[in-house]
């Protein structure tokens, strides 16, 4: 995620194309369903003045916003401002009810606005008045608000009223019309985030929902915490309630200092949305996408400004002071409110070895011993992004030494709510509206907020991580009380390193007095002191010692205060916390004091193994299939002894057992498999075996574990390539045609993978179809197993113009996406081996000639290679081509493409013999 830093009013005055003027006709012809929540509002609308604001330059914002979002130092804009001077003595009008009451309305257009809202610099009411802002619709309103909103800065900033027309209406009881004070700051004119889709609005599909997470997963917590907040109506960022060492609930926010709330005046026009949050679970990188949502009507203004470091994009402070970290106080909420907030845990403890351990779970559907951070990418809704790597020092811009790194988890946990899972998930990342976002440790408690990184969906290697303002360092801060956080996080004076988050209920006691005990062989007792009122418990276990990290709950207990494990391993140190929880109020305490014992016995832990690697024909005379795997690890210790057991099967689908087992017990990593036919498909899966532990369950009489990563292959003979070109020899084998902007796909020596040229086609600001086709088709063979692989780099507009592969089996007269169907060849979505899709351009509005298809789009650093099955394709005549699309604003580099290569095996023999050691060809007896 990335930020520009620009100035604001230049930049809005530019794309505005309207000023403001008298509305004329647009209620007067409007029609209200009747049935529409807040319809009656609206029964003397036509009769209000009206105020409107011409149209936005949409392209004008997106090329801005593209700038703005890829340069770091400035937050997110949503909006662009009107500043008036507007007061209900010079706008609108009043009138009488036949009740007495007066009542002021106005009515406020912005063209084509996806949304509005209203900034008030003075606002007060009198008792029994209320404000209601209500769209042209009826079905959005926002209030009312009343003299209960009133706060002491005296200003009212309010969320989105969804929609391009809004009605102001003020009603205000006979004696109390001289209390009123409404004196505008501006009208924010919306053009994306709340579920705005527009040319401006880009958050990526690769990242994750928090409704993927499991109904008990320990990440339910700090997402309650999370946060959206608006400044001033236009600009926004992410942001994390904190607890504070009094448990008071005090609506301390930590956010970052580069989102620009540096004095009370700024914090007095944050408005923070909670539980912004899609319903359903969406699949990372998927096309498809929940309803549009609703803006949340759960908001908190701000109240003042507390504390902050310095920014590390600005200004002239030290390189050790820039931190990035601001503590703002919001309202507190009506005690009344079903806003289920958490006010999270904080973690300051200093940089060193092991301190902030992040770590992948055995389970691959498990969040256990992951870090994670929680953020609102786009303004879009809530997301969770995952690190399984430790935490550790890093830099970023004009700071040295004082922000955590996280390495966004390459292989993010398959939660259970993800439907259809898909074979493999995006790295999730973050991105601009991201800013200021909590970074939480393995046990759920803040350590940082997000200043920025090189992260964004595609992202790889080096540039999949981002870098966050540590509390480490903003804890003392600046040494004063406006630039340290540990006057308003440790009210108390306790200086703990640590503390937990509390949630909005009031929580029971923790319970207190655990015991663990090493009752028996591979068996652990506990027991706890009852609380009071207290029937439930719920039990957490992690591996080590106190005061243990990355908890995971392993039972629920009614009526009693024990517990026995009867799944620990000898040999293995376990540590326990339990928690109470009231049933009636849905409401857990904290974790109380931890409790570990050495678990005796045998050691009973299956061995660590990520599967499978690979498998593939071995592409020799005589037929054969290579397998690979890595070495798994034991955890039993010096008794370790590992094997590998290989099991095979007919159908993608198959489950191991004894009946398809084919070797076992083998301690080598690869495998050759000759037991096999010519361009049959088998499909296998490697578990790895710890014959030092029990129980004796296993193909090898130790203990197996589960895994069920599936490799597939045929065997085939040598390659036989049907075509290569590596560039060098010029454009003969390819004809190119297009149309629109840029120019056709050329021969240049810009960039190459090997290994001097290669083809490229400009990624241009305006609509473009160009089109790089093999001069002839291409003949496989019936049965065939061919490939087709290339080397290519793109650096495009990111989910708006990109680039695709194509074939045709009528000579070119009928062209389909490499993963659809045309005449006898099927779909398949799974036909790339390698160096797929990034996922779906986007739709809204777009002029993209390849609008809502899987393409590869976004930048990578450098060539990557993708490989296509054409299996599909035997005994076909095939032309394919690479097509290349843009729309009509924004841009990027283009496109390269190298070292073009189809190949097909030819028939092998079988050898009808056992299968035999890669490493050696041992005959397995």
């Amino acid at each position: 995620m990335s930020h520009l830093h620009l100035p604001r009013g230049r930049w809005a005055a530019r794309a505005l194309l309207g000023a403001s003027l008298l509305l004329t006709g647009p209620w007067a012809t409007a029609t209200v369903d009747a049935s529409a929540p807040y319809a009656s509002f609206l029964a003397e609308a036509d009769q209000a003045p009206a105020k409107s604001f011409g149209k936005l330059d949409l392209d004008a914002l997106a090329t801005e916003d593209a700038i703005r979002d890829d340069t770091p130092g400035t937050p997110k804009r949503f909006a662009i401002a009107h500043k008036v001077d507007w007061n209900t003595a010079n706008t609108g009008a009043w009138t009488r009810t036949p009740e007495g009451d007066w009542l002021w309305q106005l009515r406020v257009a912005a063209e084509d606005a996806a949304h509005l809202n209203f900034g008030f610099k003075r606002f007060a009411l009198p008792p029994g008045a209320e404000l209601n802002i209500v769209s042209a619709s009826g079905q959005n309103k926002i209030g009312p608000y009343t003299v209960e909103d009133m706060l002491p800065h005296g200003q009212l900033w309010t969320p989105v009223v969804l929609g391009e027309e809004a009605l102001l209406h003020l009603r205000v009881p006979a004696s109390g019309l001289g209390e009123v004070v409404l004196e505008f700051d501006s009208v924010n004119h919306g053009y994306r985030a709340f579920g705005a889709k527009s040319k401006a609005c880009k958050s990526g599909a690769c990242n994750t929902d928090v409704a993927c997470l499991s109904e008990n997963d320990p990440w339910n917590l700090p997402r309650r915490a999370v946060g959206a907040w608006t400044r001033a109506g236009t600009d926004t960022c992410t942001g994390s309630l904190v607890n504070n060492t009094a448990n008071d609930r005090r609506m301390l926010f930590a956010t970052a200092t580069h989102c620009g709330v540096a004095n009370d005046a700024a914090a007095a026009t944050v408005l923070v949305y909670w539980n912004y949050e899609s319903p359903t679970c969406r699949v990372p990188a998927a096309s498809g996408s929940s309803p549009v949502l609703p803006k949340p009507s759960t908001t908190t203004p701000g109240l003042r400004f507390l504390a902050q470091t310095a920014n590390p994009f600005s200004g002239t402070a030290p390189a050790g002071d820039r931190s990035d970290f601001t503590l703002l106080e919001l309202a507190t909420p009506d005690p009344n409110n079903s806003f289920n907030l958490f006010w999270a845990g904080w973690d300051r403890r200093p940089p060193a070895a092991g301190v902030m351990s992040c770590a992948a779970p055995s389970d691959p559907a498990s969040t256990a011993g992951l870090c994670a951070s929680i953020h609102h990418p786009g303004v879009d809704e809530k997301r969770i992004t995952f690190v399984e790597s430790d935490l550790v020092i890093d830099n970023i811009s004009g700071a040295t030494g004082v922000h955590w790194r996280a390495n966004w988890d390459p292989t993010p946990p398959r939660l259970p709510n993800i439907s259809p899972m898909p074979a493999t998930l995006p790295p999730s990342v973050t991105e601009p509206g991201s800013s200021g976002s909590p970074l939480y440790n393995a046990q759920q408690r803040l350590v940082g907020v997000l200043s920025g990184g090189p992260s964004a969906c595609g992202a790889t290697g080096t540039s999949l991580r981002d870098q966050y303002g540590g509390l480490f360092h903003a804890w003392d801060g600046l040494g004063t009380p406006t630039s340290r956080m540990k006057d308003h996080l440790d009210p108390l004076g306790l200086n703990p390193e640590s503390i937990d988050g509390i949630g909005n209920c009031e929580a029971p006691e923790a319970p207190t007095g655990l015991t663990a005990t090493a009752s028996a062989p591979n068996q652990i007792s506990l027991s706890w002191n009852a609380v009071s009122g207290i029937n439930v418990y719920r039990v957490f276990r992690s591996v080590g010692t106190c005061p243990g990290s990355g908890y995971v709950q392993i039972a629920e207990v009614t009526g009693v205060t024990t517990y026995v494990d009867t799944t620990v391993s000898g040999g293995t140190d376990y540590v326990y916390r339990v928690a109470s929880y009231d049933t009636a109020a849905e409401c857990p305490s904290v974790q109380g004091s931890c409790s570990a014992a050495t678990a005796t016995g045998t050691c009973a832990l299956p061995p660590t193994f990520s599967g499978l690697a690979s498998a593939s024909s071995a592409g020799t005379a005589t037929c054969g299939i290579a397998l690979q795997w890595p070495a798994a690890t034991g955890n039993c210790g010096s008794g370790s002894q590992l094997r590998y057991n290989v099991y095979r099967g007919s159908s993608p689908d198959f489950t191991p057992a004894p009946a398809n087992l084919l070797e076992s017990c083998i301690s080598a990593t690869a495998l050759a498999d000759i037991e096999v036919e010519s361009g049959v498909t088998q499909h296998y899966i490697v578990r790895a075996e710890d014959l030092g532990a029990t129980p004796a369950a296993g193909q090898c009489n130790g203990v197996e574990e589960t895994n069920l990563i599936r490799r597939s292959a045929a065997a085939f003979g040598p390659d036989t390539v049907v075509f290569s070109d590596d560039v060098e020899s010029g454009p003969d084998a390819w004809a190119v045609a297009g149309t629109g902007a840029g120019a056709d796909f050329a021969i240049v020596s810009t960039a190459a993978n090997s290994p001097t040229r290669s083809w490229y086609v400009p990624d241009p600001t305006a609509v473009s179809d160009r089109q790089l086709t093999l001069a002839n088709p291409v003949s496989l063979a019936t049965g065939s197993n061919a490939t087709l692989e290339f080397a290519h780099r793109y650096q495009t507009e990111a989910n708006w113009d990109g680039g695709v592969l194509e074939y045709s089996l009528d000579g070119g007269t009928t062209w389909t996406d490499i993963l659809g169907a045309q005449g006898s060849v099927p779909a398949n979505a799974s036909r790339f081996l390698a160096g797929g899709y990034v996922g779906p351009l986007s739709v809204g509005g777009g002029t993209n000639p390849l609008n809502g298809r899987a393409a590869w789009h976004g930048s990578v650093s450098g060539f990557v290679v993708s490989r296509v099955s054409l299996a599909d394709f035997g005994g076909q005549s095939v032309l394919f081509r690479f097509r290349a699309g843009s729309d009509s604003s924004l841009g990027g580099n283009g496109w390269w493409i190298d070292d073009v290569r189809i190949a097909q095996g030819t028939t092998c023999e079988p050898a009808n013999l056992p299968a035999i050691f890669a490493d050696g060809f041992e005959t397995v007896n």
